[in-house]
């Protein structure tokens, strides 16, 4: 599994949103795009696609943006990671159920791997909301503000 730019992207976009959630305020595209460093047009676009699987919505207008549908302890990071990069599997014949990519189907030394490779991943990213994201966020920004003492 690789996570491409655009999947880093929509990351970062909903945990912005998640840290806006709840807070009865859209979040302009610009002002997502401009905090994360995210190019606008790219982020437009991804924008569209996390609306269209319901993840996100928004109001239109001067005052317009975007928000989360959902609160962020009901969105997985898997859920993400599998709408914008596609399967998490690294071979055809690792999904469930197989797909035929070889001959060897039934006798591949390697098709055990790459199935415990999937669910090894599936484990970690479907068992993390975007809540525990944000908690871990605000641990390393707290840890970040220790002091340095210099002579």
């Amino acid at each position: 599994m690789k996570i491409t730019f655009k999947g880093d992207y929509a990351l970062k976009a909903i945990l912005y949103l998640a840290f806006h959630y709840g807070q009865e305020r859209v979040v302009p595209i610009v002002e997502i795009a401009d905090e994360n460093d995210i190019p606008r047009k790219f982020l437009e676009q991804i924008m569209q696609i996390l609306k269209g699987a319901g993840i996100v919505d928004s109001k239109r207008g001067i005052s317009g943006g975007f928000f989360l549908k959902r609160a962020p302890d009901k969105i997985l990071l898997g859920e993400i990671v599998r709408l914008i990069e596609g399967d998490i599997e690294p071979i055809p014949c690792a999904k469930n159920p197989p797909q035929v990519c070889c001959d060897d189907l039934a006798a591949c030394a390697f098709k055990e791997i790459w199935v415990k490779v999937a669910a090894a991943v599936s484990d970690i990213i479907d068992n993390v909301t975007f809540a525990d994201i944000m908690e871990r966020q605000l641990k390393l920004k707290e840890a970040d503000q220790g002091y340095t003492y210099q002579i």
